[in-house]
């Protein structure tokens, strides 16, 4: 049965193996952060599956010095305080691949970036979650013949971490968050990518792949409900037009004269007059009589006229109308 190459045991053993060749008559630490820890966790990460480290900026490459010292890692690997870079490359690709690993006080952001890419991949991390400050430093131990003994060196290292549960979840953080983003389907004895990112990938190709959706339009309004939106009995039956041609529909006799207007009486005239138009009107404010007008302006206009004219005479002068009208002259009327 193949190993998994980021199991913890693989990953200590990196560690070990990537720590710089301690010189000789130097008496200074070879790991003394937890920022640099998790800088080595994470080259370590990166040299387990395969990826060939090229240098520590973008613009330079020195691969060849890496190549010499490999595993080594070079002396000024975490030169820069609170900030490590690595840059490297593959097999199964054409692209460079960078590595930061920053501290931003308690935690430590890890990012990855395939050059010529836009996407970056990320992953936060709280330090103290993973690291034990009590076991740093860590020194590689010396002969006294000033040789290098690393046969301890794992067990040190696993010292720095909480616990190995800690050291797995750290090394599947970085593996589903930076390497499946940065490189897919990677082929390695012993790797297997989580399911769910691939899943994810997949989903996220096809998406890609398909055209981009039409947006989605607002639904109009909805019309009022009606209680009887096909008409009730209550209801006006409907107008139909007459139709245009050479033989309109014939007419029909109005037997009891119901659409005609009164006899007698000129168009547009009413029967009834303005009856009831000064119901409204304040006391003492008088009205002409409608019936009696409209039917002797309808019967005699002249006779009406004159009437009218001695009535108004005599009326200023105080006289009753019946004492100065001639019988032969007294208008015909209901009154």
């Amino acid at each position: 049965m193949s190993t998994n190459p980021l199991s913890p045991a693989a990953l200590l053993q990196g560690m070990a193996d990537a720590l710089p060749t301690h010189a000789q008559g130097d008496t200074t630490s070879d790991l003394s952060s937890s920022h640099d820890a998790l800088a080595l966790f994470a080259h370590a990460c990166m040299a387990s599956l395969d990826f060939r480290l090229m240098g520590f900026d973008e613009s330079k490459n020195d691969e060849a010095t890496c190549r010499d010292l490999a595993p080594r890692l070079p002396e000024n690997w975490n030169a820069s305080f609170n900030n490590c870079s690595f840059v490297y490359a593959h097999s199964q690709s054409a692209l460079r691949f960078v590595i930061k690993v920053d501290r931003m006080g308690g935690k430590a952001e890890i990012r990855g970036l395939a050059i010529d890419d836009d996407r970056i991949a990320r992953v936060e991390v709280t330090s103290k979650d993973f690291i034990s400050n009590g076991a740093l430093p860590v020194r590689i131990t010396l002969t006294p013949e000033s040789t290098e003994d690393r046969s301890d060196l794992p067990q040190k290292l696993q010292a720095v971490f909480i616990n190995e549960a800690r050291i797995t979840d750290l090394a599947s953080l970085i593996k589903i968050n930076i390497i499946q983003k940065l490189l897919p389907s990677l082929q390695k004895e012993g790797y297997e990518e989580s399911p769910d990112d691939r899943a994810a990938r997949e989903d996220a190709e096809d998406a890609g792949r398909r055209p981009p959706r039409q947006p989605v339009m607002p639904q109009p309004i909805p019309q009022p409900a009606q209680p009887n939106p096909y008409g009730g009995p209550v209801d006006p039956p409907p107008r139909h037009p007459v139709p245009a041609g050479d033989f309109p529909p014939p007419g029909f006799e109005d037997e009891l004269e119901v659409n005609r207007p009164p006899r007698g009486f000129p168009p547009g005239a009413s029967p009834f007059g303005n009856l009831g138009a000064d119901d409204l009107n304040p006391p003492g404010l008088r009205t002409p009589r409608p019936l009696q007008t409209e039917y002797w302006r309808a019967s005699s206009p002249w006779r009406w006229a004159s009437w009218n004219a001695s009535y108004l005479r005599r009326h200023r002068r105080g006289w009753h109308w019946r004492r100065a009208v001639r019988p032969s002259s007294t208008p015909r009327g209901p009154f």
